[in-house]
């Protein structure tokens, strides 16, 4: 290259004047002031050296390399020039349809060609950054080209060009680079300020028709409640300009071309969606084909699933297209039809046979209404052909409505109770739709049957949605089994199940609730209002807050008090099943993990919601204060359960007694810590309670024990025989051999004598059954050999008898001739 051999050009220079000996005064008068600069000029500029030139030509040229390489790099224009085209012709297609007065728009379409300008927006801002980006550096260019230019070597010239002709040519070459590079500078910034002014023209046209969109839709939100055309009864009063078919045709075509636009702008995401899908699609399947290869009793368990074994494409299906739209940024009304689509056609299969015919035959003439209602949502203008059709529809919805209620009547179990409240809601709103119709207010009517039809359907599918997931997490429980023959687990996810329930019924009402006001066309009419009324400040005495604030703080509490509270009880599930190894369960640990993971909650909470510190540290010491008055118990249970979390006295699964109370410990909370009794019922203990009290834990090192019997014997019996006895029933192999089994004369009591009968056993939580087994064997061997267990007697001494309070009886036989003379007398009175 050109720039090297100006390198190599240079460094020779360096090294021949070094050899000649050349002094710098000797050089300096060697250089001249060039003829185009002013004589005065030249003497007030200071004269450089010549190693200092050939060091600034180096310096110049390395900066001239890297100035060509950001020049080379020329704008990336081929994706804005490939959509440019597109959205011109979108937003030509947008302002033409604006313009035009001959059809009113539907408050729906207006809305969609206002997100279809948002799209547009966002991809011309993404040029835009481009464009600006590359200004930025073609500006630095500029200004180090201008800076080059004014230093003083390239005001200079050698006086004998014969002297050094290397220097002079290497000179040259760099000014002639310089200009060069200022052209190509002066091309790039041309060619880049053509882009900005075409971004600019189409930033300035979408903002005006936006505005203009705006305009359409206050006036159309104001008109929604007034008479659009006649009443029913009334001579028709409207002229469609464009018949029914050439609007759903026009509407089909152009929704078609702005579904595809949005799916290539979001291309990232859709790849992302599919590699999702496939994912789950493949983990589901594995997991179906190792319970069929690997448990004995894979068919009760995936009879227990119903929808996913059947058909796990669909099943997948139903579980991405509810959350979807979310991910992508300004969603479409054909993208989100499409989905929904997608969405009720799965359920539709995944119910076959899963309903009686005539319920199931219901739900598919249901679904033909929401396929119509759908097409009619894109429609581009307001048709009033389509009145008759829609009370037509609306009677249909109502009419399947009211069978559902009627089959629900009879079949109380067959459905959840939601259902039924969602079923009447539906007619309520279906019957406000013909009400409308009726009285002339068509885009109303219309706005509330699509809502009704399209929410009643969603919900379903986010029924179905919870419902798969659910089963799901079921078939993964069963898979991580214990064994081959373990179908156990499904006791476990119905404990699970409750909790996830709830999370997941909340999600889905949060989506469907969503997609409601959407399809009321009043979802950014609530969102704005909710953020005006969440953001708008307020005081209160001194301070100053806003609801948002406080509501931020109480959702993230809310979340972390719920997620805190799910990993303890995850956590504590882990450690039942692993009840035989007490050194590997979590126990009362478990506590520090939700105190630590509420307290970071709180802290976060606090940051997001920007409360100031001062404030917490009021709140603190007022707490203090409450503390210093009347909750000295509650902060007492509470330093004991991080002591108890900490020193690890009892653990979860243990078998403890605490004040003559005794039972398994299910849980050690933050105040207060749950046992759960022999008998089934569960105690809540203070856990000041369990310090402050003596208390006895059977499985705090082992869970071994000794088991301690009293046996007595008459005093009659061979007391040989009866310890070669006690020592043979004691010999079992559940009884431990180390402690040895022992057998001692205990005492000699009133009635008996007592042997003292010693073991232990190695398990606690089967004590009860091994001393019940010793204690029958005892039992069956003293009656084999004769030997007497004795109870308790007593000599009874009469001191008198009823009836006879003065007489004296002195011996049984007195007694019994009394009764002969007495039973003698009533028979001679009833013969009498």
């Amino acid at each position: 290259m050109k720039f090297s051999s100006l390198f190599i050009v240079l460094l020779f220079i360096g090294f021949a004047v070094n050899a000649m000996h050349f002094d710098d005064q000797g050089l300096d008068t060697l250089l001249k002031a060039s003829e185009e600069v002013d004589k005065q000029k030249v003497e007030e500029v200071k004269k450089p050296s010549l190693e200092g030139s050939i060091r600034k030509s180096q310096d110049f040229t390395i900066q001239l390399n890297r100035m060509n390489y950001t020049l080379g790099r020329s704008l990336d224009s081929l994706e804005i020039i490939e959509d440019f085209p597109s959205a011109e012709r979108l937003t030509t297609v947008v302002q033409n349809r604006l313009e035009n007065s001959d059809s009113k728009i539907s408050i729906r379409y207006l809305q969609e060609l206002d997100n279809l300008l948002r799209n547009i927006r966002t991809q011309i801002i993404t040029a835009e950054r481009k464009v600006s980006s590359r200004i930025e550096e073609l500006v630095s260019v500029k200004q180090e080209l201008e800076a080059m230019k004014e230093d003083d070597l390239f005001r200079l010239d050698l006086r004998d060009a014969s002297i050094l002709p290397e220097y002079q040519s290497a000179l040259t070459q760099l000014r002639e680079q310089v200009q060069k590079t200022e052209q190509i500078l002066s091309e790039q910034r041309i060619y880049t300020a053509s882009f900005q002014t075409r971004i600019s023209r189409m930033i300035i046209r979408i903002s005006e028709l936006s505005e203009s969109i705006a305009v359409e839709l206050r006036s159309a939100e104001k008109a929604l409640l007034t008479k659009d055309f006649n009443y029913l009864w009334q001579k028709r009063s409207y002229q469609n300009a464009s018949g029914l078919g050439t609007v759903f045709l026009e509407s089909i075509k152009l929704n078609e071309a702005i579904f595809f636009r949005y799916l290539k702008n979001n291309i990232g995401l859709c790849v992302f969606f599919i590699f999702l899908f496939l994912g789950l699609y493949l983990w589901i399947r594995n997991i179906l084909i190792a319970i069929k290869s690997q448990k004995e009793f894979s068919k009760i368990i995936l009879e227990r699933a119903h929808y996913v074994p059947n058909n796990p494409f669909l099943s997948v299906l139903v579980i991405l297209t509810p959350i979807m739209p979310f991910f992508f940024p300004n969603p479409t009304i054909s993208f989100l039809t499409v989905l929904l689509w997608v969405g009720v056609l799965s359920v539709t299969i995944l119910l076959i046979g899963r309903f009686p015919k005539g319920l199931y035959r219901n739900w598919v003439i249901f679904v033909l209404v929401f396929l119509v209602y759908t097409v009619s949502n894109l429609y581009r203008d307001i048709n009033y052909s389509e009145r008759w059709y829609l009370i037509l529809l609306s009677v249909i919805g109502v009419y399947l409505a009211l069978r559902i209620v009627k089959f629900q009547k009879s079949n109380l179990d067959s459905f959840p109770s939601f259902i039924s409240v969602l079923v009447k809601f539906y007619i309520v709103m279906q019957s406000l739709s013909i009400i409308a119709n009726v009285f002339g207010r068509f885009t109303l009517s219309k706005m509330l049957g699509v809502a009704a039809t399209i929410s009643f359907t969603q919900s379903v599918v986010l029924y179905l949605f919870v419902l798969i997931i659910l089963e799901v997490i079921y078939l993964q429980i069963e898979l991580r089994g214990k064994g081959e023959n373990d179908f156990t687990s499904y006791i476990d996810f119905h404990r699970i199940q409750k909790r996830l329930k709830k999370v997941l019924f909340g999600l889905a009402g949060i989506i469907w609730v969503y997609f409601f006001f959407d399809n009321l066309s009043l979802l950014d009419t609530v969102i704005e209002n909710s953020k005006q009324f969440l953001s708008e400040p307020r005081k209160l005495v001194n301070s100053s807050f806003t609801f948002g604030n406080i509501l931020v703080f109480f959702v993230i509490v809310y979340l972390s008090s719920l997620l805190a509270n799910n990993v303890a009880y995850f956590a504590t599930m882990k450690d039942q099943q692993k009840g035989s190894s007490r050194d590997k369960r979590l126990g009362s640990s478990i506590l520090l993990i939700r105190l630590s993971v509420l307290s970071v909650g709180f802290l976060f909470a606090v940051a997001a919601s920007g409360i100031g510190l001062d404030k917490i540290a009021i709140v603190l010491g007022a707490l203090s204060l409450g503390i210093g008055f009347g909750l000295q118990t509650i902060v007492n249970n509470l330093v004991s359960g991080v002591i108890l979390a900490f020193e690890k006295p009892i653990q979860i699964g243990d078998a403890i007694e605490v004040g003559g109370r005794a039972g398994t410990v299910k849980e050690v909370g933050i105040r207060s810590s749950k046992i759960q009794a022999y008998d089934g019922s569960e105690i809540i203990i203070p856990n000041g309670d369990l310090l402050s009290q003596h208390l006895i834990n059977w499985t705090l090192s082992d869970k071994k024990r000794r088991v301690e019997l009293i046996i007595g014997v008459s005093y009659n019996s061979d007391m040989d025989l009866v310890s070669q006895i006690l020592s043979e029933q004691i010999e079992i192999e559940e009884i431990m051999k180390n402690p040895e089994p022992r057998v001692l004369l205990q005492s000699f009591a009133d009635s008996a004598v007592e042997f003292r009968v010693l073991f232990w056993v190695d398990n606690f939580d089967l004590w009860i059954n091994i001393r019940n087994q010793v204690m029958r064997g005892i039992f069956r061997a003293f009656k084999e050999n004769g030997v007497e267990i004795p109870f308790p007697q007593r000599d009874l001494n009469f001191k008198s008898f009823p009836g006879l309070l003065d007489e004296k009886i002195k011996s049984g036989a007195e007694i019994e001739e009394l009764g002969n003379l007495r039973e003698k007398e009533d028979m001679d009175g009833e013969k009498g």
